[in-house]
């Protein structure tokens, strides 16, 4: 009988301390964007991008590799670091990482550095300088 007084004594303090560990994990560390960057026209040519501008394909970069968590993975823009900070509320996240611009943005020319937050579960990790987009 002392011997199940002990089992479940020490199941007890088992229990007890396993309450404050964090659920889930993130791991970013080789988080990466292949290719780093794109090339976004500042306007669109009615003859060469005539597809583009018919079905309103956005310019997308790739989705994120290299990222592991517990589902769900959660991805957002931080922040974008650019000379045109009004401009910077065209660009979106969706998916896994993928950075979305519309086709029929208005983005001034420049060069627009975007820093990623990921969340899983209680995990939040955010990576600066991730993705670049050119306007030209």
């Amino acid at each position: 009988m002392k011997q199940v007084v002990y089992i479940l004594f020490i199941c007890g303090l088992f229990a007890y301390g396993c309450q404050d560990i964090t659920v889930g994990y993130l791991e970013t560390r080789n988080a990466v964007y292949f290719p780093d960057s794109m090339i976004v026209k500042a306007s669109l040519d009615p003859e060469e991008d005539a597809r583009q501008i018919e079905f309103k394909i956005p310019w997308q970069s790739t989705s994120i590799d290299g990222v592991q968590g517990t589902s769900p993975v959660r991805y957002s823009i931080k922040s974008i670091d650019s000379e045109h900070p009004g401009a910077v509320a065209q660009f979106t996240m969706r998916g896994k990482g993928i950075i979305e611009l519309p086709y029929n943005h208005t983005v001034p020319a420049g060069r627009y550095v975007v820093n990623v937050r990921i969340e899983a579960g209680e995990h939040v990790q955010e990576l600066d300088s991730m993705y670049t987009v050119i306007v030209r």
